[in-house]
This record gives structure tokens, sequence and C-alpha cells, in this order.
């Protein structure tokens, strides 16, 4: 039975659900219970829909879908058009940042996810994708890079290697990235892009690989999108400048409401690997932008910086 008096997809959901266990017979004292686990928010990421980690965690919910393969799941499918469903889990912290996400309903966790026209393949399972971001992807995307060499030292599966390629006149792209999962997709997604000639791409780790580059001291501009922090890099993104400097984009996690003196630290650190690095450029806050919140009173920033003498 579907339900189609509500335009919310979350009410249908939950009202055939509810009639599911109905049927099911289950207690109404337990049905009450297990409405509760019922989320009202999901991620949809092509054909696939993410669930919160929260949602049918319990034993009760566990024994119904072994008992009833696919009767909760179809419900979703059916009002979401989708073929594949996940639950999330917590990142790996770590430069690699594995997805955790655990395969509730399909053949497997491969998606191809479109946005901002750029087409993202990648396995949920393994590697991860942050829909929170989609507003620094398009910013990233309005950059003007006409003639720019770029240095992208965490591309994952593209994230801002991608619009970079696609729209910000890019003379050319290294892309570097240690997580081999991650590093397939990335070669399956600058093929689908059709921007695989402007992009030169490293696997391992970058303070090995970027040291070796025929362009290391010419870079013009460095994306540094590693959280919860970026640090490890920076003395490697310092010395892969140009010269006459350059523009540095560094992502990090600072305290609400302390944002700006979170960059002036982050600066005043910047300042002293150029010193102790003999690189002599000075360090100016372009602009911060909020991404998103990361934790309770913890927002994900990025800090346009630009590197000058």
């Amino acid at each position: 039975m579907e339900l189609r008096n509500h335009s919310n997809p979350h009410l249908r959901i939950k009202e055939n659900i509810v009639f599911e266990l109905d049927n099911l017979r289950v207690r109404e004292s337990l049905k009450m219970e297990l409405v509760k686990e019922i989320p009202s928010r999901w991620e949809k990421l092509g054909d696939m829909i993410l669930l919160p980690e929260s949602s049918f965690n319990s034993l009760d919910w566990q024994k119904i879908i072994i008992e009833h393969p696919n009767k909760i799941w179809n419900i979703f499918c059916g009002e979401l058009k989708v073929s594949k469903i996940g639950r999330q889990r917590k990142i790996k912290t770590g430069p690699m940042r594995k997805s955790q996400v655990e395969l509730l309903y399909g053949d497997n966790g491969i998606v191809l996810h479109k946005e901002n026209g750029i087409l993202f393949e990648f396995d949920t399972t393994k590697v991860m994708f942050s829909s929170g971001n989609i507003s620094e992807r398009i910013r990233v995307s309005k950059f003007d890079c006409t003639n720019e060499i770029i240095l992208d030292l965490y591309a994952g599966i593209g994230y801002y290697t991608l619009p970079l390629l696609s729209y910000s006149n890019v003379k050319l792209l290294h892309a570097c990235e240690m997580n081999p999962d991650s590093f397939k997709e990335l070669k399956k997604n600058l093929i689908h892009n059709k921007v695989s000639e402007k992009c030169i791409i490293h696997e391992g780790d970058n303070q090995l690989t970027v040291p070796k580059l025929d362009v290391f001291g010419k870079i013009n501009r460095v994306m540094l999108g590693l959280l919860p922090s970026s640090e490890m890099s920076w003395e490697l993104a310092i010395n892969s400048l140009d010269s006459k400097g350059g523009i540095l984009h560094l992502h990090g996690n600072s305290s609400a409401k302390k944002e700006k003196e979170w960059a002036n630290k982050v600066i005043s650190k910047l300042e002293r690997i150029s010193d102790n690095n003999n690189r002599d450029f000075k360090f100016e806050l372009i602009h911060i932008e909020k991404v998103k919140s990361y934790a309770p009173k913890v927002n994900h920033l990025v800090l346009d910086i630009r590197v000058f003498k």
C-alpha cells in the first residue's frame, strides 16, 4: 500500500512503514519505539540514499529486517526513486579519510553523482563524499585561474580538482592522493568530465611526490583541503610556490565565533615556516569562507591567503 496524502517524503515513508508494522502485528508499545528510529532526513548520492547512523539500529529493528528482508528498504526505494541504501558511520580520521558507510540494500555502494554539471563516480563504502561541501566546490568553480599551475595536495576523488579543471581555465593541475580507492576513482572522474589532458595525478604521500615535481617551486595556487587540519603540509605548500608567491586555499576547523583569531594564528605559523625556509614571503588573509558546521561549536573554514614578496 502506498500513501500519497503528504507532499513530504518523510511523512509518506513513515506512514508506509507504520502500515507494514501493523501488517506484521507489532505490538503498539514496541511500534512507538521503532518509529523513533525512522529518519526524517538522508543524503542522496546518485541512485543511493545514506541514512543517519542512528537509523534502524536497535535489536528489534534488526530482527524485523532480518525476518522480513527488503520490506522497509523497498518503501524508501519506491518513494525516493533509488536502488541502493546505506547507513552513515563516522569517517576514519587521518589523511585517507576513509568512508565507513554500511551497505544496507543493493549490490554495491558505487554511485555516479552529478553536481554543478560535474560527474563524481565513487564507492560510498570506501571513500567519503560530503554533500555539505557543495558551496565550496561551487565557489572554487568560479575562480579565475587563467594560465595558472595548481597543486591539489589532497585531491581525493576530485572534490576541488574537477571544478577547477572544468570551469576555472587552469593551465595545468597536479593532483596528489594517497588513498588507492580514491586515486582509482579520481582517474575515472577525470575521464568522465573530459579534463584529463590538463591534469597530472600523483599517487602516494605528497611529502614524497611533490618535491620531485618539475614544477616544484613554480606553483601559483595550492589547495589544502584536509580536515581536521592540513598543517602537516603547510611547509610543503609554501616551498612549492613560485618565487613571486601565489594563493593558498587552506581548510581547517575553528571554534565558532573565533574564526578571525584562528586565521591570525595560521598566518603567524605560515610566516614562521616561510622564514625558516628562507622564502621571505608575506601573507595576506583575503577571505574567510565558512563551509559548514563540523561539530558542535566547531566550523569548517577555508582561508584564502595571498602569498607575496
